[in-house]
């Protein structure tokens, strides 16, 4: 994949940390998030600089990251620039949650630091100057943010942060300033969805200051019922206090989505396993497949084999499945054209060969 490869940042075929389902509480949380914006001291904010300016911001932050002593963090970042990436290498590290889509729209010097894991990267004039953020699967808090702390220290104490003693950390987007602390919960909620109680559940959680978007985050749409869920404010309190009032909604969403399965299980599992296996024979037989209903179905495939309804894959397979069917992933494994009709057929080739050779090896134990 060009130049993300030469950098080593395309790992492909290699499910992202954050998706790897080794994480606590992983049935339910997908993956943690957590991270801070930042932005330099005197300088225009990204959307109001000038193309000079944004060059010389990004040449002084990359110089700090490129300094971050081993001992502080022990691993070495990947820089990369992102204007001069292709937009489909730029789509790839979208999908990978490396970036975020802002960082495509932008223009000018703009880019990103990674870590070889891809667990912490650090975006450069994105809609801050800085956007450090740390992600890994499951249900995380505070030890992502000890690592992001000491990130933060590290370059807040070569680079001049703005800063208001009454506002806080002064960022593009109000709605951020103060800690500047964003921290979100990848869930898989499909028993309150098909319990219909989700409405209810995230309206509670709403209540009490929580967001919800969609599996790629601001701007998308909840498909596949994955549903992101974040901090609304980010003043007035502080971090480590922000992270742990989130964490006990968290909490009890986690709790609501588990009595559902329950609930399903006791009442309807004729119904839930004809909603698996259902998805099975599409997914095995369809010769056209867009994103959206591949990872409808796919849910399906995750609780019935978290319910022990489904015993023909493992959820690191089905993650494995997702994450080499993103568009920009399948346009490189498959070396498509940007047709959006070759793409869903390639998708749909794509998972019966997967599909169809997992169940020859189950059949044929050694192969």
């Amino acid at each position: 994949m060009g130049s993300t490869k030469r950098r080593g940042l395309n790992l492909y075929g290699q499910v992202p940390a954050w998706f790897d389902n080794r994480g606590p509480q992983s049935d339910v949380v997908i993956s943690t998030r957590i991270r801070v914006a930042r932005n330099l001291e005197g300088r225009k904010f990204p959307a109001r600089a000038s193309s000079k300016e944004k060059q010389k911001i990004f040449n002084e932050i990359a110089s700090v990251i490129k300094s971050v002593p081993q001992k502080l963090f022990c691993d070495q970042f990947e820089l990369v620039n992102f204007g001069r990436l292709r937009k489909l290498e730029q789509q790839f590290l979208i999908e990978e949650r490396i970036v975020s889509a802002d960082l495509l729209r932008g223009e000018g010097e703009r880019g990103v630091a990674c870590d070889s894991s891809r667990r912490i990267n650090i975006m450069i004039n994105e809609e801050d100057h800085l956007r450090i953020q740390g992600m890994d699967s499951g249900f995380h808090s505070f030890d992502i943010w000890e690592i992001l702390d000491l990130l933060d220290d590290y370059i807040g104490g070569h680079l001049k942060f703005a800063y208001n003693e009454r506002l806080g950390f002064l960022t593009a987007c109000p709605t951020n300033s103060g800690t500047g602390l964003r921290v979100s919960y990848l869930l898989h909620l499909p028993g309150l969805v098909l319990t219909k109680a989700v409405d209810a559940v995230l309206q509670g959680a709403s209540q009490m200051g929580i967001s919800t978007r969609g599996f790629f985050g601001e701007h998308s749409e909840v498909v596949g019922n994955f549903f992101q869920l974040s901090n609304q404010a980010t003043m007035g309190a502080g971090e480590r206090e922000f992270i742990d009032s989130t964490a006990k909604v968290i909490h009890e969403v986690i709790s609501h989505e588990r009595k559902s399965r329950e609930r399903l299980m006791t009442d309807a599992p004729l119904e839930l396993s004809d909603k698996v296996f259902r998805s099975l024979g599409i997914l095995t037989n369809a010769r056209t497949l867009s994103f959206t209903e591949f990872l409808n179905l796919t849910s399906a495939l995750r609780i019935g084999v978290e319910c022990g309804i489904y015993d023909g894959l493992t959820v690191e397979e089905i993650n494995k499945m997702i994450t080499v069917c993103m568009p920009a992933h399948l346009h490189i494994h498959r070396s498509l054209e940007e047709a959006q009709n070759d793409l869903d057929v390639s998708r749909a080739d794509l998972v019966r060969d997967l599909l169809t050779k997992k169940k020859r090896r189950k059949r044929t134990p050694g192969l």
